[in-house]
């Protein structure tokens, strides 16, 4: 399949977007500034990667902030709980919400040393220019590579193949260009054989070498553009990997993989999910994937959440939970420098009149130094019949940020809808979504409702996109994949 039957014609493609690599999370959208990667902006041209004004907020003093809000910090790494209510009513089964917003910070010049495995899509379909597009992004991230990294290399088709086992770059740089360049496109698309083949030498490869499996950061990037039936296997081996210590990205290319499939893989593993159009923009995402394990910061990061007993755990969204009785243990994953990372969880309260309940708990990382803990201070949340007061002590932030997730959970979905021929439905979802925000935003502090905002903008331009083309249509699928991506962002990281 050759590059203009995949994605129409170049113009086509320009037409489509002005930026062609949308990344998510698990997916990231702020590119950090540094030597290696100048930062993109809204008005590069064709080729960059989509990106919002992600800040991180200054490191604040451990403590009270506020009657729902404290702050904790520790090597490298800092923080602040949230709570939705200072009030809440009295009665069972009352929604209450905590968010958690963690921060990493590293010094200039510091880089972890790395082991990464590329495992790439050989399969049938991407023979042509979209697999010596691929070939010249994968040879690009080794070039780009430290001569002490670790570097490994899969690819799968029907079988999955080792081409380089974990190695030092320095030692393989020639050979590994060399392999890559003998590769050919046949078969079909076993996306398990291929990530499980690169997970297990990952795996066994730090563990032949001289060097302790923890002085490596980790990380699995699975490239692919096509689909199989295998998802449910793929998250599950992406989930435990992850808990491992193992971050596994996930890149789409073209149109006709499944958003939903690999999206799910980058979530399970906490890494991101993209996709692209062409060579250009998969080099731009394996160089993020680079500069971004390599300022890794915290790893094996873990919230522990401490419950009163009248609050019972519902869900978590940006992390994967463990309910251990009134503890709740949330998986967030590896913290990269200069990035804001937010986990959302969602509980149902059963208090009476008069009572108070105690939230706190604690954080633990694995750092340069070692294993690191900070303390979460505790937070007293008070029970009424007054709904008014309740209401004066709402902490609309948080509200803000549950109507954003909410809208986007649901957007994923309006996409899904429209890809699968049901415009009505996606027609409808979008705008409950508009509706939503819009009311949220009238609340919100001044910053958060400018997000709100834009959020439903983007909203209001991915309506139009569905309206304008067939769902089959090269630019009605890249709308689907567009909103789908950049909403699953919003999970772990404010992307709007």
């Amino acid at each position: 399949m050759i590059l203009g039957n995949w994605f129409g014609t170049r113009r086509a493609r320009h037409a489509a977007t002005a930026g062609v690599v949308v990344l998510a999370t698990g997916g990231l959208f702020l590119l950090r500034a540094s030597a290696a990667t100048p930062p993109f902006t809204t008005s590069d041209p064709p080729g960059t990667v989509q990106q919002t004004g992600v800040l991180t907020p200054p490191r604040l003093p451990p403590g009270p902030l506020g009657p729902d809000t404290v702050s904790f910090s520790g090597p490298h790494v800092h923080g602040t709980l949230a709570l939705s209510d200072a009030r809440v009513l009295a009665g069972r089964g009352q929604p209450f919400y905590a968010d958690v917003t963690l921060n990493a910070e590293a010094s200039a010049g510091e880089h972890a040393p790395l082991a990464m495995v590329v495992v790439l899509d050989t399969s049938g379909s991407m023979e042509g220019e979209k697999l010596r597009e691929a070939k010249s992004a994968v040879k690009e991230l080794v070039r780009n590579m430290r001569d002490d990294d670790d570097i490994a290399f899969v690819h799968y088709s029907d079988h999955a193949e080792m081409v380089q086992p974990l190695s030092r770059v320095g030692a393989v740089r020639e050979q590994l260009a060399a392999s890559v360049d003998r590769l050919s496109a046949n078969g079909g698309t076993a996306i398990p054989l291929g990530l499980e083949m690169g997970v297990q030498e990952l795996e066994q490869g730090l563990a032949r070498s001289d060097r302790r499996d923890g002085d490596r950061v980790r990380r699995v990037v699975l490239v692919s553009d096509g689909l199989d039936s295998s998802r449910v296997r793929a998250e599950a081996l992406a989930q435990s990997t992850s808990a491992r210590g193992v971050t596994v990205s996930s890149m789409g290319i073209g149109l006709d993989f499944d958003e939903a499939y690999m999206g799910g893989v980058a979530r399970s593993g906490h890494g991101n999910f993209g996709f692209v159009n062409d060579g250009a923009t998969l080099t731009a995402f394996l160089k993020r994937e680079l500069v971004e394990t390599a300022t890794t910061v915290a790893q094996n990061t873990v919230v522990h959440l401490h419950l009163p007993e009248n609050a019972r755990f519902v869900k978590a969204t940006g992390a994967d939970a463990e309910v251990h009785g009134r503890d709740v243990d949330l998986r967030v994953g590896a913290i990269y420098a200069d990035e804001a990372k937010r986990v959302l969880v969602e509980m149902a309260t059963d208090f009476s009149p008069g009572s108070a309940a105690d939230f706190n708990g604690s954080l633990t990382w694995k750092g340069a130094a070692g294993a690191a803990e900070a303390t979460i201070p505790q937070l007293e949340v008070l029970a009424t019949d007054d709904s008014s007061a309740v209401n004066r002590a709402r902490n609309e932030t948080v509200f803000a940020r549950v109507t954003s997730l909410e809208a986007s959970e649901r957007q994923v979905l309006a996409a899904q809808a429209y890809s699968n021929g049901d415009s009505n439905r996606a027609q409808q979802l979008i705008q409950q979504n508009i509706v939503a925000l819009k009311r949220a935003s009238a609340s919100a502090p001044a910053p958060v409702a400018l997000g709100l905002s834009a959020q439903a903008g983007s909203y209001d331009k991915a309506m139009n996109d569905f309206k304008s083309a067939p769902a089959a249509s090269p630019s009605g699928r890249f709308a689907a994949k567009a909103a789908a991506a950049s909403n699953m962002a919003n999970s772990s990281k404010s992307a709007f």
